[in-house]
């Protein structure tokens, strides 16, 4: 297929909407707010309570999470905890949120956040790639703000100094104690053919072109609903289970949940090629296979490719794959990566980090202090 149109016109257009973000950035009322942000903060973290995060309030996403440190305690907050009663809500804690957690209710969290000073309020943002104007608010309104991934970063940035992180996603379908429970299943005869039900977002139509396209060749590779989150764990898990191969569709970049739930039972996951260059792609080393425009019109060669990597290995990476999933890549895991990741923010606010903490690539220049 030729191209026939100019693509000067669509790089001016990218310019001029870049130019106009970056005008936006220069307000200002940027400096006041970060300066307001950093004193507020240097306030609450004065009193040492937060130099070490014990008593952890999460809620519903967050269900399956399990401390890996013995010091911490986490306290699940009811599915519409910001519907009810502020004041019945938990005091003198951390309370770590997932951006859907907040969603619709960001003027009820911002309530929360004035009624209870003694408390720390850590925002994990799943969506940070797409979900831009929650992807603000959240920043600007919460004490230390983690977003999953490294696209708008910079944009992010300026609307807090207390960013840490990128922390990326971990997989919060089943407890780790689950997955081991059920490793038998993960284990039973897989289909060769590819596995891939997206939920259409009419916002990201360059998205929607790519599932229509493969799907006139590889029919599991769909359009779906939300219906799988009315399934039981036991009944989702046996859809990841049942396949061999996931084809994964992302909303514009980042690396969504789906490759760590496709890693975690043991399949072989198959991503744009652009997402062999993220940062987050390194945590996969050589996992996942990549596909490009052309793989999206003619499909069948890269599945069978993906098909015969999982055969080679057979039962002996489906248990490699779940066990390194376990290690690294449970929500399990990635609370305590974020935790910890905000106790050292704190030390290096309150200044009581050591000379590695405060400048972490000191270390690999000896004697340049």
């Amino acid at each position: 297929m030729e191209q026939n149109f100019d693509v000067a016109d669509l790089v001016n257009q990218i310019a001029e909407q870049q130019k106009r973000m970056h005008e936006l950035l220069g307000d200002r009322r940027f400096d006041l707010m970060s300066l307001s942000q950093s004193m507020r903060l240097r306030r609450k973290l004065e009193s040492g309570r937060f130099d070490r995060l014990q008593h952890i309030c999460t809620a519903f996403n967050l269900r399956h999470a399990v401390p890996v440190n013995p010091d911490r305690h986490y306290t699940q907050l009811g599915t519409d905890f910001l519907e009810g009663d502020l004041d019945a809500l938990p005091d003198n804690c951390t309370y770590l949120l997932l951006n859907n957690d907040i969603g619709k209710h960001l003027n009820r969290f911002r309530a929360l956040m004035a009624a209870r000073p003694n408390c720390l309020f850590v925002v994990w943002d799943w969506d940070s790639q797409h979900w831009l104007r929650m992807s603000c608010n959240l920043a600007a309104y919460s004490d230390f703000y983690a977003p999953a991934t490294s696209e708008n970063l910079y944009t992010l940035s300026n609307f807090t100094p207390h960013i840490v992180g990128p922390i990326a996603i971990g997989v919060n379908q089943w407890s780790r104690s689950f997955i081991v429970e059920h490793m038998p299943l993960l284990l039973d005869e897989r289909s060769n053919d590819a596995f891939g039900p997206h939920v259409r977002y009419p916002d990201f139509e360059r998205r929607n072109r790519a599932i229509a396209t493969i799907n006139q060749k590889l029919p599991g590779i769909r359009f779906a609903d939300d219906s799988y989150k009315k399934k039981s764990d036991l009944d989702n898990l046996r859809d990841w289970a049942r396949y061999k191969t996931h084809w994964i569709i992302p909303v514009l970049g980042g690396v969504p949940i789906r490759v760590f739930n496709c890693i975690l039972t043991g399949g072989v996951a198959l991503l744009p090629s652009f997402a062999r260059h993220m940062p987050e792609s390194l945590a996969f080393d050589d996992e996942p296979l990549y596909y490009d425009v052309l793989d999206l019109v003619e499909p069948e060669k890269l599945q069978a490719l993906a098909v015969a990597r999982f055969d080679q290995e057979g039962s002996v990476g489906v248990v490699r794959r779940v066990g390194k999933a376990l290690a690294s890549q449970h929500i399990d895991t990635r609370c305590e990566q974020l935790l910890s990741s905000v106790e050292s923010a704190i030390q290096r606010l309150a200044g009581r980090a050591t000379p590695s903490e405060r400048y972490p690539m000191a270390d690999a220049f000896p004697g340049r202090r």
